[in-house]
């Protein structure tokens, strides 16, 4: 019976500017909304809710009006989930569009516009068809803002998508050994 050389790993190949984009995307846009969870949790507090109530809101798009007689729990995990996938995707596509920028003021401007498009079209798109009572229901002061810090966040997005392309290079020189 013939011996069988193992096969040889060949390294990685080198991923293009659009992949390391679009990774810092899916991470700024997750950190983003991460920040806005928070804002949204501190605000529930300040006018003596639930710090929970945001999320449960936002879970009624998975488990309907049932979620307004729920506490902390399932609800509240599905409405975080989705918020963190919807932003990590936001994040991803806004990366891809304002990535290439180079002036700390462009990239602040396009951060503040994308940040308000992604309200929008959240609020006024994605959420009224998963369910109509969530805009409605959303504190509106409240979520401009933690628009607003979302795209604060976003302004990050062309340093990490260098500092990924920069770890990669050195991951794919150190392979190539």
């Amino acid at each position: 019976m013939p011996v069988m050389a193992p096969l040889a790993m060949a390294p990685p190949p080198v991923p293009l500017e659009r992949t390391h984009l679009l990774f810092a995307g899916l991470e700024t846009g997750v950190l983003g909304v991460a920040l806005m969870l928070v804002w949204f949790a501190l605000d529930s507090l300040v006018e003596r809710q639930q710090w929970w109530a945001i999320l449960n809101l936002w879970g009624s798009a998975i488990y309907g009006n049932v979620v307004f007689r729920m506490s902390l729990g399932k609800a509240s995990l599905a409405g975080a989930a989705l918020q963190l996938f919807l932003g990590g995707v936001a994040g991803g596509l806004i990366a891809l569009a304002i990535g290439r920028l180079r002036s700390f003021g462009m990239v602040l401007l396009a951060s503040a516009v994308a940040g308000f498009l992604w309200y929008w079209i959240l609020q006024d798109g994605i959420l009224r068809a998963l369910n109509p009572l969530i805009p409605r229901m959303t504190p509106q002061p409240t979520t401009m803002l933690a628009h607003l810090l979302f795209a604060a966040v976003l302004t990050r997005i062309p340093g990490r998508s260098h500092r990924l392309a920069a770890a990669w290079d050195r991951l794919d020189r150190g392979l190539d050994r």
